[in-house]
């Protein structure tokens, strides 16, 4: 069964990075919708806080795998990305964003969104949309990830 697997906002933080490895299959294709790094705030302070060990481990990915860029990451970092991209998983359009602008939906099946760092995915319009909250900084309580599979979306803790 393939999955796509949907994380956003880990902000540098290498143990919330192993965690969210430990429950990715080989198989799965990863969606990151912004703020893996989290360098335009470092916490140089912060042990945990690891954004060049968490680039190097998700380079060396065999994963298909989408990137875009949220508002704490710099793009000189990681160069070559996007803020917005569009792939099509399991005979659906999808968009993958940060959101922390519009959001324009246009044509896609799904979108994906972060930077709210509260999770959610629900019907509108004849369109999904998924945000996969926060696992290392949720506002909501809920520490976590998405997981897409069979044309439904589900909420996991982390």
């Amino acid at each position: 069964m393939a999955r796509l697997f949907i994380i956003a906002d880990i902000h540098g933080l290498y143990s919330v990075w192993q965690k969210l490895l430990g429950r990715l299959q080989p198989d799965d294709t990863l969606a990151v919708a912004g703020d893996l790094f989290g360098n335009r705030y470092p916490c140089p302070h912060n042990p945990d806080y690891q954004p060049e060990l968490i680039r190097q481990e998700y380079q060396a990915l065999k994963n298909q795998k989408y990137f875009v860029y949220g508002n704490c990451d710099i793009p000189e970092f990681f160069p070559g990305q996007k803020y917005q991209l569009s792939f099509i998983f399991a005979n659906k359009k999808v968009l993958l964003c940060h959101g922390d602008d519009t959001i324009p939906a246009g044509d896609h099946d799904i979108i994906i969104s972060g930077h709210t760092h509260c999770a959610g995915a629900r019907e509108q319009n004849g369109r999904l949309y998924i945000n996969p909250g926060s696992p290392g900084r949720a506002r909501d309580g809920w520490a976590g990830y998405a997981l897409y599979a069979d044309g439904q979306a589900r909420l996991e803790k982390l």
